[in-house]
């Protein structure tokens, strides 16, 4: 399996953190704040992985 078959799955699981971390922040979704910034977190480096890949594959 090539390494650029997980931008697409990277991309969504990307997308779909950038929305709970939003949901959480404005309290749409009603979690403790200390999983808000695990989300966070977890955003960056899923984001952080797909871009990672995307540039190394177009060089």
């Amino acid at each position: 399996m090539d390494l650029y078959s997980y931008v697409v799955p990277l991309g969504i699981i990307t997308y779909i953190l950038i929305v709970l971390a939003i949901l959480t922040g404005k309290r749409i979704i009603k979690l403790n704040p200390l999983w808000h910034r695990i989300i966070a977190v977890l955003t960056l480096i899923f984001a952080s992985l797909h871009a990672a890949i995307v540039i190394s594959y177009n060089l």
